[in-house]
């Protein structure tokens, strides 16, 4: 997302100590609507464009999903994790915010009593 994409929406969160911990954070404050990781014009872009489930749930993708997430929590700092998903390019990026939705989305759902 050449110019318009930036990990302004990265503030600085508690959850800095241990990988486990800071995503259990940006889950958590992802449900409420504070999404730390990404700015909000970017998900808007990203997420627009429906994408195929069983096209983007591949082993491959997965593994990249995997690497990219590891990536940015061993980044010891937001000032550093903000730097690593500017440097992203356009494609790891897309892809990592789309799973990290769904992780949300999943976090949602384990959470909730309602079903319909």
């Amino acid at each position: 997302m050449t110019g318009a994409r930036s990990a302004k929406g990265a503030k600085d969160t508690k959850g800095d100590t241990g990988s486990t911990s800071q995503i259990e954070y940006l889950l958590y404050q992802s449900t409420q609507g504070i999404h730390f990781m990404f700015d909000n014009s970017d998900i808007a872009k990203i997420m627009s464009i429906p994408t195929d489930k069983q096209e983007f749930c591949t082993t491959e993708n997965m593994e990249k999903v995997q690497s990219l997430l590891s990536g940015f929590l061993n980044c010891p700092s937001m000032q550093e994790k903000r730097s690593y998903l500017e440097r992203l390019p356009e494609q790891d990026f897309e892809l990592l915010v789309r799973a990290y939705f769904q992780l949300v989305e999943n976090t949602i759902l384990a959470h909730s009593t309602i079903r319909h």
